[in-house]
């Protein structure tokens, strides 16, 4: 890890992390930096627009308590690793016959998402 794989939370200073992956010519970033500690996190160039308030709006992170950004990697609620969540989909759908079934795909990523839905194996 270097200086660029932390940053300090916007909202309570708590040193936070993202998910990086090697590209081959450098290290890039492919999930946004979170707060372990009051669960802020880094509002991403993809995420479907919604209302900000203005802290978040300069912070550039969403506040404390406040749902992740769309594009974020979730399972059971919580940012996870690209590695993580690729598993996780692997398990799922490994022999699975509706891996090609859009709404049941599209619904089980949208229950990963909830606090209840996913594990958090890796």
């Amino acid at each position: 890890m270097s200086a660029i794989d932390t940053e300090a939370c916007p909202y309570c200073s708590t040193i936070c992390r993202a998910d990086f992956v090697d590209i081959g010519v450098g290290m890039q970033q492919c999930g946004p930096y979170h707060c372990d500690n009051c669960g802020a996190s880094e509002i991403g160039p993809y995420d479907k627009e919604r209302p900000l308030t203005e802290r978040e709006r300069l912070a550039g992170w969403y506040g404390p308590g406040e749902p992740v950004g769309s594009t974020a990697n979730v399972i059971g609620g919580r940012i996870v690793s690209h590695v993580q969540a690729r598993s996780t989909y692997q398990r799922e759908f490994t022999g699975n016959p509706l891996w090609h079934d859009k709404k049941y795909v599209d619904d089980w990523w949208a229950a990963q998402r909830t606090a209840k839905g996913g594990d958090h194996a890796e």
